[in-house]
């Protein structure tokens, strides 16, 4: 039997490390509680080999530093609170569906404020000086991603992580640790319990972090208040009301591809994200099971909420032809969608050709996963698919 790990560190001496890391001497109550759950969750759940609890907990003192500096800031100058976000833009859909392409491309429009892994992974100042050099911060994450691409090469086939590429918000809003996508990287069953039984307290408390990392990028000067914010994250879908509750103005985008590819795409993927940290591999039944709860909850919403400001986009779309989708996407956010940003989408897709880092091969035989299981788990949602192609 192989070997697992617990965290070298206990939740108190993981707050006293971070507190001595950032030289900030302020006692964080508020993540005490989601800390425990978390760091109980990891030792007794994830299977930790000797490597991925070093790594994990380096992780963890990451995230709570930023916390600590991030706090700093706020108590230092409340005028960050006072920053404006208005007319956000959010990507909505499964993973694997098409989000991080449409989050890219108009990226590279010069039309939005959007936060590159960087800031994700680092989105407070070091020292509370907003004439810092971001380059530490930069630095750290081109380490991060070297790390990445040698402990799990296949992850870049799937989802390519690169320092100054769009990411998406959910690695960000692992900072406030009150977060479902904490089970992607190892197993977290008694956690994600946990968030579960906050209900809809757990995602509102995950909206209002990122947004105030928004105001906080934007009071660094990293992001400008003249231009709406561009988010994404495969863990949103199924969570509208919540997203809407602290962004009421925001504009919605969902893709869509059918279950019977994403599903088996991302027990693929998730294999590969727990590889850097753990022996054991997330169950497939499980992680269909998720997805399906969430369509099926995504559809309550459209159908309890009629007026949620929502565009459809299917996957094909998005991958034949950006330029016509991307031009829908501005007319829905009441944008206007100029030269300048078609040539941006251009140029976007030309150095950025499918399968460019290679194919990532997946198969629903591989994880022991049936088609006509999942057609019937998410059989809902996959007649919604139907009806938006039968409206082109």
């Amino acid at each position: 039997m192989t070997k697992s790990y617990s965290l070298p560190l206990s939740t108190d001496e993981l707050l006293a490390e971070a507190r001595r890391i950032t030289g900030i001497d302020i006692v964080d109550n508020e993540v005490v509680e989601p800390l425990t759950v978390l760091v109980t969750s990891i030792n007794n759940e994830s299977q930790l080999h000797e490597a991925g609890a070093i790594a994990k907990q380096n992780k963890l003192l990451r995230l709570l530093s930023n916390r600590l500096r991030m706090l700093r800031d706020f108590t230092a100058h409340p005028e960050i609170a006072d920053e404006k976000i208005e007319n956000p833009v959010f990507i909505l859909g499964m993973a694997r569906s098409g989000t991080t392409k449409t989050h890219r491309v108009l990226s590279a429009t010069g039309d939005f404020n959007f936060m590159p892994l960087w800031q994700v992974q680092y989105p407070a100042l070091f020292t509370g000086d907003r004439d810092e050099s971001p380059q530490a911060r930069v630095d750290a994450t081109d380490e991060y991603c070297r790390w990445l691409d040698e402990t799990a090469p296949e992850i870049k086939l799937g989802h390519s992580f690169k320092t100054h590429a769009a990411e998406e918000d959910s690695l960000l809003t692992e900072q406030c640790f009150v977060a479902p996508s904490f089970f992607a990287y190892s197993e977290v069953q008694s956690y994600m319990e946990w968030f579960a039984g906050l209900g809809s307290d757990g995602m509102k408390t995950n909206f209002k972090f990122l947004r105030d990392v928004m105001k906080y990028l934007q009071w660094q000067g990293l992001a400008t208040a003249s231009k709406p914010w561009l988010l994404k994250a495969p863990i949103y879908y199924g969570f509208e009301p919540e997203l809407l509750s602290v962004f009421p103005d925001a504009h919605i985008l969902m893709t869509h591809r059918t279950p019977l590819s994403t599903v088996p795409s991302i027990c693929k993927l998730l294999d590969n994200f727990h590889l850097p940290y753990s022996n054991l591999k997330p169950d497939p039944q499980a992680l269909k099971t998720g997805i399906a709860d969430l369509l099926k909850l995504h559809l309550h919403n459209r159908e309890t909420h009629p007026t949620l400001n929502i565009l459809d986009i299917l996957f094909e779309d998005a991958v034949k032809d950006m330029e016509t989708v991307a031009e829908k996407i501005y007319a829905h956010a009441g944008l206007a969608f100029s030269e300048e940003s078609r040539l941006g989408i251009r140029n976007w897709g030309a150095n950025n050709p499918i399968h460019k880092e290679g194919k990532f091969e997946y198969s629903l035989e591989e994880y022991g996963l049936s088609a006509d299981n999942i057609e019937q788990e998410t059989a809902g949602y996959i007649a919604l698919i139907e009806s938006l192609k039968s409206q082109h």
